[in-house]
């Protein structure tokens, strides 16, 4: 009898629907539009949308940070650092209506993205921001503009890691290419797929990367912006609660009936 229950259940396991979760910033508050989230107090202030949670981290009595923010700002036009929370393009979301991640990463930090169970991550939509892709049309501060005779590139690293924190791969996408006969930037929301990272990636990593350094790390401003971040099968706790409650019901049911 117990092992005809644990069939069932497994067999109910098996056929439960885990639907992709696709987070998309939107249900993050920011005070309206035209707004990022920013914390005048130093430390730790990590997120979380869609069960995923964002690393955000202050320093400098609240002015300076680094990790991952959201934003809603629409401003494709100013250049410099005071717009450091602007996607290019339209200056919107997918969506057209809501909020995107900003991910800044002074030095050699990492942005870190947690999920709550290791899965197949899908992918996600990428594009640059206006203080990043105005550098590097024009130049900016230390930042020179990218030309097609140095060859410059700037590019993103996506490493997935398993739950024991080891690389399961990295993927490169390159947010602005020179090597061509004409240089181009990504000024659109374009997908980034990640699922060649595999069914095991318990959270990822970005960093960035340009040919454009200077004596103290890299001049290209270290930005890009995020939306629609795809995860594949994670099934809902209350699924497998449900199940598995239902198995231990029928096993103390048996034993009942044993006595």
């Amino acid at each position: 009898m117990k092992k005809q229950a644990l069939l069932v259940a497994c067999a109910a396991l098996a056929s439960a629907t885990f639907a992709d979760v696709v987070i998309n910033f939107d249900g993050q508050s920011t005070t309206g539009n035209n707004t990022y989230f920013s914390s005048p107090v130093d430390g730790s202030h990590d997120w979380v949308d869609g069960g995923a949670t964002f690393s955000h981290e202050v320093s400098w009595g609240g002015g300076a940070w680094d990790g991952m923010t959201y934003s809603s700002v629409n401003d494709t036009t100013t250049s410099g650092w005071g717009n450091q929370y602007a996607v290019y393009g339209d200056g919107m979301d997918r969506s057209d209506s809501g909020s995107y991640g900003v991910s800044y990463q002074p030095w050699v930090q990492r942005s870190i993205v947690t999920l709550p169970v290791a899965t197949t991550v899908n992918g996600f939509y990428v594009n640059n921001t206006t203080y990043v892709a105005l550098a590097i049309l024009n130049g900016e501060g230390p930042a020179r503009a990218f030309t097609t005779a140095s060859n410059d590139v700037f590019t993103l690293t996506v490493e997935g890691f398993d739950s024991g924190a080891a690389s399961v791969g990295a993927i490169d996408f390159r947010l602005a290419d020179y090597t061509g006969a004409t240089g181009s930037i990504v000024e659109d929301w374009t997908f980034v797929d990640l699922s060649s990272l595999g069914a095991n990636v318990k959270s990822l990593g970005f960093s960035l990367s340009s040919t454009d350094n200077g004596d103290f790390g890299m001049n290209t401003p270290a930005y890009f912006a995020m939306d629609d971040l795809s995860v594949a099968a994670i099934p809902e706790p209350g699924t497998i609660m449900l199940m598995l409650s239902g198995f231990g019901g029928m096993v103390l049911f048996r034993r009942r009936l044993k006595r």
